[in-house]
């Protein structure tokens, strides 16, 4: 295994996008959704970034990439169409130690980021360790379509019971015995 699989939590962390087209907007937005503090570097944007920007949910510095932007940063994502950039952007968050992804460079990156689904609090990543994107979009279509319906709702159901349990059951043994028999029970919820 390549890569240690983990969920991050952005919320309120200072994360930088370099670059203004649409596989930055695609970033921005999901950076966004996870609450993160977003920052784009890019001398031009797209018009749905430019609209975030006048509406002051990411900050907007119109320039060229430069190395002193990315200071104090959490995570730094390098969406440019030039590859000398992208590189120069990937050696500098290195230094700095701050995690980076450069799209379509996953030897570059200190992380990828992976297919996923987001229902309510259910997440599902799916990941081919960057050999093929494409696959990974076909596996994130059909577990949508076959599986994650039923268990986002199944997951509601089992945070009611869960929060019940842990006040009318004191004993964890037996509050996860009773967990695991409603979901090995359940094996097609409805």
């Amino acid at each position: 295994m390549k890569y240690y699989p983990l969920l991050l939590d952005l919320k309120g962390k200072k994360c930088i996008v370099v670059g203004g087209g649409r596989v930055a907007q695609r970033k921005v937005h999901s950076l966004l959704k996870a609450g993160a503090l977003v920052r784009i570097i890019s001398p031009n944007l797209t018009q749905n970034l430019k609209k975030l920007a006048g509406q002051n949910r990411i900050s907007w510095t119109a320039s060229r990439y430069q190395k002193r932007y990315i200071q104090n940063s959490f995570l730094l994502i390098a969406a440019v169409s030039d590859k000398k950039i992208n590189s120069k952007i990937s050696q500098d968050a290195q230094k700095a130690e701050i995690l980076i992804n450069v799209v379509d460079s996953p030897e570059e990156s200190s992380f990828i980021v992976p297919s996923h689904i987001s229902r309510g609090d259910l997440i599902i990543s799916i990941s081919t360790s960057g050999k093929a994107p494409a696959l990974s979009k076909r596996i994130r279509k059909d577990l949508t379509k076959l599986l994650v319906p039923r268990y986002s709702k199944f997951l509601k159901t089992l945070e009611s019971i869960r929060k019940d349990l842990k006040i009318r059951c004191s004993e964890p043994r037996l509050r996860k015995k009773i967990l695991n028999i409603l979901v090995d029970g359940s094996t097609s919820p409805s």
